[in-house]
């Protein structure tokens, strides 16, 4: 009994290895609906999907919770931020990406579902940024500096809630 218990074991692990061995690709909708959800039923999905807490920052304001995700030399990163309820449409979900193409994906995808082009510019950091609306509905995406120096430059999309 303890052998075909032990046997059981092993072959659920090793097919639950495969899902946190790999970088998700998430769709706007997945992200929007991260955006939404309460900070500890995100902290579980996300979890539940292999990623490590990373960092948070708590104001007054704000309170925001980050996790990453390390696979095959690429970084995911999502963070979630909530505001007080007097700053409640800020809330949103920042995802920064390494790999370019999944990146140029989610573009493709704001495209695609009816996202018209909308404000460009550029952040304090010097990346770049290019705004997609549909409706109320507002995606930014951000790309890297063109010298972004050693390491592998990140893309970032963020959704408000």
């Amino acid at each position: 009994m303890k052998h075909r218990l032990l046997t059981l074991s092993a072959a659920l692990l090793m097919l639950a290895v495969p899902a946190f061995a790999q970088q998700p690709a998430f769709t706007l909708p997945q992200l929007k609906a991260f955006a939404e959800q309460a900070p500890d039923a995100f902290r579980a999905q996300v979890k539940s999907q292999g990623f490590s807490y990373a960092d948070k920052t708590v104001t007054d304001q704000v309170s925001m919770i980050e996790y990453e995700k390390f696979v095959d030399g690429q970084t995911t990163r999502l963070m979630k931020s909530t505001y007080v309820a007097s700053r409640s449409g800020e809330d949103g979900i920042q995802l920064t990406l390494t790999d370019k193409a999944a990146f140029e994906r989610l573009v493709k995808e704001a495209r695609d579902t009816g996202y018209k082009p909308g404000e460009k510019g550029r952040i304090p950091g010097g990346e770049t940024y290019q705004e997609f609306k549909r409706g109320n509905e507002v995606v930014r995406f951000v790309y890297p500096k063109k010298d972004t120096g050693m390491g592998l430059p990140s893309y970032t999309a963020v959704v408000w809630r």
